[in-house]
């Protein structure tokens, strides 16, 4: 029984080696979309107005040319998935913030989704 633990505990401790991966081509792999490239991801954001416990959050934000902003969120609710609001969802790092921009639709008023090909 202690040989199946430690055999367990030694299995999940394995990792990818990261350095063996080029940073920039995993996020143009995931990020298919040109609109996507144009999204900030903000680690410290802190909204226009915070109130004294307010915190900073880990957000994926879209400027429109005209200046508009939108935050990806994610709901749990009927219509589960990422959608586009007036403020953002913590995304708790910048690495979790490219996942969930991998798999969110575009935001609205996006005039065209022009594909990358992981270039």
């Amino acid at each position: 029984m202690v040989d199946e633990q430690q055999a367990w505990q030694t299995r999940m401790a394995r990792r990818l080696d990261a350095s063996t991966l080029d940073c920039q081509r995993l996020v143009n792999s995931l990020l298919t979309q040109h609109w996507m490239h144009e999204c900030a991801v903000i680690p410290d954001y802190m909204p226009p107005y915070p109130h004294p416990d307010t915190r900073p959050r880990c957000v994926v934000r879209y400027t429109y040319t005209d200046g508009g902003k939108a935050f990806l969120r994610y709901s749990k609710g009927p219509l589960q998935g990422y959608f586009w609001d007036g403020y953002g969802e913590d995304m708790h790092s910048p690495e979790l913030a490219i996942v969930a921009l991998s798999q969110s639709p575009p935001p609205p008023r996006v005039d065209v989704c022009i594909p990358t090909h992981g270039a």
